[in-house]
């Protein structure tokens, strides 16, 4: 097993390593690294409404995510890499100022949890499959003013 803050076994950094830079365009907006860390043909399951498979997909998504949150961070609380695959288990986190997901803003600060197993050929991601606690996400968004803006969970 690797986390962030532990060296990885030469086997297992390039695979990790590709699947951090996977996540910078979350942090930065800059979707670019997707055209070295993504193949072609990577396959994104399951797919937003409204996005298309592959990196420009990918790229719309953070599009969309930034411009509601522009402050989307993303923590790693666990990187464990086995072969070719590598999962990761994320706290993101970012300040509601934009539409959202059919939420105007709430100017909250919001966190979720997401799942996410990527599977690394030839140093690129092949497919990604994920899982995001939209509900937890919408109970956020959801909540009344005056409400904590930290979920039970944290």
């Amino acid at each position: 097993m690797s986390t962030p803050d532990q060296a990885s076994t030469s086997s297992s950094t390039a695979p990790a390593e590709v699947v951090r830079r996977f996540y910078e365009p979350f942090r930065n907006g800059d979707t670019s690294t997707y055209g070295e860390v993504l193949a072609e043909d990577w396959v994104d399951i399951p797919l937003a409404p409204g996005q298309e498979q592959g990196p420009s997909g990918m790229a719309g998504q953070i599009a969309l995510f930034r411009s509601a949150m522009p402050d989307y961070s993303v923590h790693h609380e666990d990187v464990i890499v086995d072969g070719d695959r590598v999962a990761v288990r994320n706290t993101v986190s970012g300040t509601h100022q934009g539409a959202f997901m059919g939420h105007e803003p709430t100017g909250r600060r919001i966190e979720m949890r997401t799942m996410d197993v990527h599977q690394v050929r030839d140093g690129k991601i092949v497919t990604t499959w994920h899982l995001e606690d939209f509900a937890g996400l919408m109970a956020q968004l959801n909540a009344p003013a005056d409400a904590p803006t930290r979920p039970a969970w944290s």
